[in-house]
Parts: structure tokens; sequence; C-alpha cells
């Protein structure tokens, strides 16, 4: 009896931290066994992490800012920071991805595990910048890049140096003015700038 009651202290499971429980592995009464029994987490320090691919996760560094939208919280985007970059990758049907994680500069409330997020990070940024839609640069087999400019009603392919790349726009640092018509190709119809320019951009 003394041997089970000094037993009975042993027993207690006393968390190194303070946390959330986020799971049990058993019931009471049940044995536990030599595996993690309880999870715990800090909910005030969730973070979000992202799957990059091998083409873009080079252009990452860790401090770098990012915009975080969470899809419990439509229209609200929040500021974070590139923390942790995987050394290795994760491959999933021949798409080579990296996991990137990111910290909230103030995370929103209500924040829950497993949440979907979608993540902006900023590589590069540029001020007062002549910039193009991403479809309308081409390349050369030369590698030049050139964007089609309509001048007298004729369409004629202009050498242009890139700066900074973005989803959507392409920063062009020569070979453009700011009065250029840009004409796309067919297969993204239109002229740039259109009659939305710049409010529609």
């Amino acid at each position: 009896m003394e041997e089970a009651a000094d037993g009975v202290p042993a027993t207690r499971i006393v968390a190194p931290a303070a946390g959330t429980v986020l799971s049990v592995a058993g019931t009471v009464g049940g044995t536990a066994g030599t595996g993690t029994f309880i999870t715990l987490g800090d909910l005030n320090e969730l973070q979000v992490q992202a799957m990059v691919t091998e083409s873009d996760v080079n252009r990452l560094k860790l401090g770098q800012q990012a915009v975080v939208t969470v899809a419990t919280h439509p229209g609200e985007r929040h500021a974070a920071a590139v923390t942790h970059i995987a050394p290795t990758a994760t491959t999933d049907d021949r798409l080579v991805r990296y996991a990137v994680t990111l910290a909230f500069d103030d995370p929103p409330a209500d924040l829950m595990l497993g949440q979907s997020a979608s993540v902006t990070v900023t590589t590069g940024t540029a001020r007062d910048a002549v910039y193009v839609p991403a479809a309308a640069i081409r390349g050369r087999a030369d590698g030049a890049a050139t964007v089609t400019v309509r001048s007298a009603g004729r369409d004629v392919a202009r050498v242009v140096r890139t700066g900074v790349r973005g989803d959507r726009f392409v920063e062009v640092t020569s070979g453009l003015d700011e009065n250029d018509q840009v004409v796309i190709s067919s297969a993204a119809t239109g002229e740039f700038p259109g009659s939305g320019w710049p409010e529609g951009s």
C-alpha cells in the first residue's frame, strides 16, 4: 500500500508550459501508451505555414514582410513576416514545394488550428515605376524581353528591360514611356492601359 501511495504522485502529468489542451490520446481509466498522451498548444502564438514552389522559394528570405488573409476573416489583411524556410522539399505528383513559416505581427482574434489562409510575400518593391501586365512580356531566343507597342496604327515589338516582378504586373525599367500603348496577345485580349486603368488594376 505504501508503494502504491508513493506511485500516485508519479502519475500526475504536469504541463511544461501554459497552453491549451489540443488532444488527449486516451480516456479516463484507460492505459497510457509510450507515445504522446496530451498535446498542448499556445494559441496566442499561432503561425501560418505556406507551401512555396521551388521556382519561387529562392526569392524568399527570413524577415521578409507578408500579408495573410484568413478564410474566416474575409476582407481583413494581416501583416506577417517569414520566420522559417524548410531546407527539405515536399514532392507531390512531381510538384516540388517547400514549407515556409510566417508569424503574425498582430494575430487576428479567434484563430483556430487548421484554418486555410492566403499568403502574399513582398520580395521586392519599386517606386514611381512604369509597369505592364505580366502577360504582355515576351521572351526572345537571345534572352531579351519584349513587349508589343501600338504606334501610328502599327504593332511593333520593342525590347525592354524588366525589374520587379509580381503575380500580375512587371516593372519596366527601360524601353517604355508612360504614354506608350501596350498590346497584349490574343490569348489575353485587350490593350493596356484600358478604360479601367488605374482604378481596375
